[in-house]
């Protein structure tokens, strides 16, 4: 009997474009395994160490006011993955104070809405240019406005090491593993339990057909049953020369000289590559925040707590002076230790 009051049936909507949803999956993955623009490895682990402990190590120019350690440990760890580092610039109280912006919108003409995670929710905020610390390096003549990943003018470097550390992983599934036969004149309960056992262990796969396996094996069916070892063999891949390349590539190109991480030991080299990561790194990289940092009133950064811990190369540096004729306490002065 048809009933006026009876409601059709709701048809369900699908989306016209299937792929958009994979697509935007894939794309909100590689953001939280690298910021979109560094596979992560232990060599990019490594580098983005480096830059965050270096910038923490720098010293502001007079009054540091918001510009902390941790601060500039979180601006260096910003640079080195994402080539830019943005901060909400606050007064609470007598005080300026610094927020990180997790993700931001360039409206244009000095307007941003930036985006500041908290524990239950996002607190947007509309700001213009004078209330934002906005830091950018490797910036395109095309995008100005916008700083670049020194991870993503490598090229596929930093991608290959971390497919080559996936790789290395995925054969770890198969180490230890084989093929074991099971014979068919076991009862059907004796070898449920049995193949229970088996592959909760995750050492073996077992095959009841005696065909089966010799057709997955290559044996011929007279021959006897044996165990088959699945575990790869990754000498033929010659992995170790490609991987230590690529890891050299990567730090250096990330301006981390790879004589500073080596496993050799050799002191020497690691003072000489630490003065040179200070030096052509760290220093270049903080001249360039110098005109942004004057809002927060910070006239420079100072390298001088990274050169205080080389003792050594400072005193042979008061020794050439002083061998070139140059009076002691100038030259005590110009390596940084008048105050002795």
């Amino acid at each position: 009997m048809w009933n006026p009051f009876k409601r059709k049936p709701e048809i369900e909507q699908r989306s016209g474009f299937p792929s958009v949803t994979a697509e935007y999956m894939s794309a909100r993955r590689d953001s939280l395994t690298g910021d979109g623009s560094a596979s992560l490895s232990a060599t990019v682990a490594t580098a983005a160490g480096m830059w965050s402990r270096g910038f923490a190590m720098l010293d502001p120019v007079g009054d540091p006011g918001p510009l902390r350690p941790d601060v500039l440990s979180a601006i260096g760890l910003d640079l080195c993955l994402r080539g830019e580092s943005v901060w909400h610039i606050r007064v609470e109280g007598s005080d300026l104070t610094l927020h990180r912006a997790a993700y931001w919108d360039d409206l244009g003409r000095g307007r941003y809405h930036l985006h500041i995670a908290r524990p239950a929710e996002t607190e947007t905020v509309r700001a213009i240019e004078g209330e934002v610390l906005k830091l950018c390096i490797n910036s395109p003549a095309e995008q100005p406005w916008r700083g670049r990943s020194p991870f993503l003018l490598m090229g596929g470097s930093p991608r290959l090491m971390a497919e080559v550390e996936g790789a290395i992983s995925a054969a770890m599934d198969w180490t230890g593993k084989g093929l074991l036969p099971f014979p068919d004149t076991v009862p059907e309960e004796q070898q449920s339990a049995a193949l229970r056992g088996l592959k909760g262990g995750g050492s073996l796969a077992a095959l009841k057909s005696k065909s089966d396996f010799a057709t997955n094996v290559g044996q011929t069916r007279g021959q006897e049953w044996r165990r088959v070892d699945l575990t790869p063999d990754l000498r033929q891949a010659d992995l170790n020369p490609a991987v230590d390349g690529l890891h050299n590539r990567v730090l250096a190109a990330a301006g981390i000289p790879p004589a500073l991480v080596t496993a050799s030991g050799n002191a020497g080299a690691m003072r000489e590559a630490f003065r040179q990561f200070s030096i052509m790194t760290i220093e270049p990289l903080a001249r360039q925040m110098q005109p942004e940092l004057s809002k927060v009133g910070i006239t420079g950064l100072s390298s001088q707590s990274m050169a205080a811990a080389d003792t050594a190369g400072r005193a042979r540096s008061v020794g050439a002076l002083v061998k070139a004729g140059v009076d002691l306490e100038r030259a005590m002065t110009l390596v940084g230790w008048a105050d002795g």
